[in-house]
């Protein structure tokens, strides 16, 4: 499960495991940590106790109206691993390594995304991938005003448990960040805005493949919030053209 990500004045489900509403970003990050320290990571590295490789299934979305999407990509980053979304928009991905992955999705006329599951401890059931509209995308540039080149990928830091004020970097080039005001319209500045329920974005355009993979930090508004990524300490993310790179932070109240 995953929290929400704001983005292009909607409200895209990340990694939502029935819903748009469920903001599980908390609980996912302690099943990345069980997932790694337990059962998965003593599996895939002793050979006893569990398999190294599992099934994963899931469906891909279209962002705006949440519709399963045919004929999408999805493939494990870094490896050979990808299925081809079916009528009703499922895959299957055999040999998926245990432990932190991130998944890729593609489909024509939309902007795929990069995303990040815990194998097997947030991938038991099934998972929820999304793509997101050109048109989505287009709409999204010209409200900012700014060009967003289709060979470049996009970063969206995504915050849970924010009060506004929190910033985040990522050690690549890229234009202005900005974040998304109350009417969810995009801000051109390097700080968090977030809504009444604790979540907000900041967002990094014209991001070149090249210049990945990248690190990222998100830091807490200073005396209200403090912030970790819900990642491992270290994690390096994906940068891929046309596409979304989602890292998520968790936030708590300062002490």
């Amino acid at each position: 499960m995953r929290m929400q990500a704001k983005m292009f004045g909607i409200v895209l489900c990340a990694l939502a495991a029935a819903a748009c509403g469920d903001t599980g970003g908390g609980t996912g990050g302690t099943a990345g940590s069980s997932g790694t320290g337990g059962s998965g990571g003593t599996a895939g590295t002793g050979g006893t106790g569990g398999a190294p490789t599992l099934t994963v299934t899931g469906t891909v979305f279209e962002d705006e109206a949440f519709a399963p999407i045919a004929g999408a990509t999805v493939g494990v980053v870094g490896t050979s691993i990808s299925d081809t979304t079916d009528a009703s928009g499922q895959f299957t991905l055999e040999n998926v390594p245990s432990g932190e992955v991130f998944f890729s999705t593609a489909a024509a006329g939309h902007w795929g995304t990069v995303d990040f599951y815990d194998v097997p401890g947030e991938t038991v059931g099934g998972i929820d991938l999304i793509v997101i509209a050109d048109a989505a995308i287009d709409a999204f540039a010209g409200a900012i005003p700014r060009t967003l080149d289709p060979s470049d990928g996009i970063v969206d830091i995504t915050y849970e448990g924010a009060e506004g004020g929190e910033t985040g970097t990522i050690s690549a080039a890229s234009d202005a960040a900005l974040t998304f005001d109350a009417d969810d319209l995009p801000v051109v500045q390097d700080s968090v805005i977030a809504d009444n329920e604790g979540f907000g974005d900041l967002v990094f355009t014209s991001v070149d493949p090249a210049q990945g993979p990248i690190t990222a930090t998100a830091t807490g508004a200073s005396g209200v919030t403090v912030c970790e990524l819900d990642q491992s300490p270290g994690t390096t993310y994906p940068i891929i053209a046309k596409s979304l790179t989602f890292v998520y932070a968790i936030c708590a109240p300062a002490p």
